[in-house]
């Protein structure tokens, strides 16, 4: 059995209320390519389809498209479940007729939903793929009608145990979830910006302990690309790099072949999907990023945030760099990104009746660097000029609060 795994498409995302239609519409003509040239036996999408309930008109039309291509002319059977971002009860309208012509709907999580049957080419027994869509705990017992709600491993242990008394273990079985699934608390490493916390209070995870009586668990969710504890759980990853966030991250699809025999591990290939445009962050002074040099770039058209190293504040510094960038979708000072807010409001009050001291805190934040000694003195006249009776080299701030 060959397994291509995807999901997190994410089609009619916006990037900085720029759409990225068109940047997606290439990477699925690039995605189509590779399942010409792995030739699969299904193809796995693993939630998150859509970026949002209602999808746009093109948004539509570009899945429409890519469907009707595996489906009905590489003739290749698709498997896609919903995940938080899916309108995941309009996925499943029409689902009992499509899965006739093998494009299998789960939108929303049902516990009475069976296997997937599909054999692979050359394999004696079909493969089993059950499906978990996203849900939440509270989401979970509205369905199930259960007396309590769990937490979000409490409801993965749940589901997991339902399914349990019916995997046959003569055949492979796979399963197809969207959610937090980890082998460990998480932390910077193992997030990016494409995770919120599914419960108010912190971000809920399923342990990837949970899922050992299958041969392999395909995930959506975390958009980088990467192995839960082994080989046998993995995120495929997002189709593109959607924030900042992701700009280290290499995107790609998992080309999965499973043992028949169920005696070895999977065997993964990451097959890397190219994007039209890249996102970058790129560094330095303004004039150095908008010098004649940088016009000689060959990727000026990727999409980019900007972190300027200027002491002095660029006077409409946007406009400049559109001229080079013309995606540059954020900008950015070096030493203002130091500044902690809460610090800042914390001076304001200790220093409230303290001018000079609040300007040179005030030059600090702004400029990443101490008011030399003689701008200091000029600062100092002023203030003693502009109300000779208030002398900030003294504590009569102090003194006044005691009278």
């Amino acid at each position: 059995m060959k397994i291509l795994h995807t999901g997190d498409w994410h089609i009619g995302r916006l990037l900085d209320q720029h759409s990225l239609i068109d940047d997606q519409r290439y990477a699925l003509a690039q995605f189509l390519k590779i399942t010409r040239t792995v030739d699969p036996d299904v193809i796995l999408i693993a939630g998150d389809l859509y970026d949002r309930p209602v999808p746009p008109r093109e948004a539509l039309q570009l899945v429409d498209s890519t469907l009707t291509q595996l489906i009905l002319e590489d003739h290749i059977p698709v498997i896609i479940i919903g995940g938080n971002h899916d309108g995941r009860s309009r996925m499943d309208y029409g689902s009992e007729i499509l899965a006739k012509k093998g494009l299998y709907f789960r939108g929303v999580y049902h516990p009475e939903d069976g296997p997937i049957e599909i054999t692979g080419k050359g394999d004696a027994v079909p493969t089993a793929f059950w499906t978990i869509p996203f849900v939440k705990p509270v989401e979970y017992h509205t369905l199930t009608g259960s007396k309590h709600i769990p937490d979000y491993n409490g409801m993965y242990a749940e589901m997991l145990a339902k399914i349990k008394p019916r995997l046959n273990p003569n055949q492979p079985n796979v399963l197809v979830t969207h959610g937090l699934i980890l082998s460990a608390p998480p932390d910077e490493h193992t997030l990016d910006g494409s995770v919120r916390p599914i419960e108010i209070g912190g971000i809920s995870y399923a342990s990837s302990h949970l899922f050992s009586d299958f041969d392999y668990v395909a995930l959506g969710h975390l958009h980088r690309p990467q192995k839960v504890g082994s080989n046998r759980i993995r995120y495929a990853g997002s189709l593109l790099k959607y924030s900042f966030s992701e700009v280290n991250q290499k995107k790609s699809v998992a080309a999965v072949t499973l043992d028949p025999e169920k005696n070895s591990l999977p065997e993964i290939t990451c097959v890397p999907i190219p994007a039209k445009r890249d996102l970058r962050v790129i560094t330095g002074p303004f004039d150095d990023l908008t010098g004649l040099g940088a016009y000689t770039q060959n990727n000026r058209d990727d999409y980019i945030s900007v972190v300027l190293t200027d002491k002095i504040r660029v006077p409409n510094p946007m406009d400049g760099l559109r001229q080079v960038y013309p995606n540059v979708l954020e900008m950015a000072y070096a030493h203002s990104q130091t500044v902690d807010g809460a610090d800042q409001q914390r001076k304001i009050k200790e220093h409230l009746h303290h001018p000079t001291q609040l300007f040179s805190d005030f030059y600090e934040s702004v400029r990443g660097e101490t008011v030399p000694d003689e701008e200091a003195a000029l600062v100092k006249k002023l203030f003693n000029a502009a109300d000779p009776d208030d002398d900030p080299a003294t504590d009569k701030g102090d003194a006044h609060a005691t009278h």
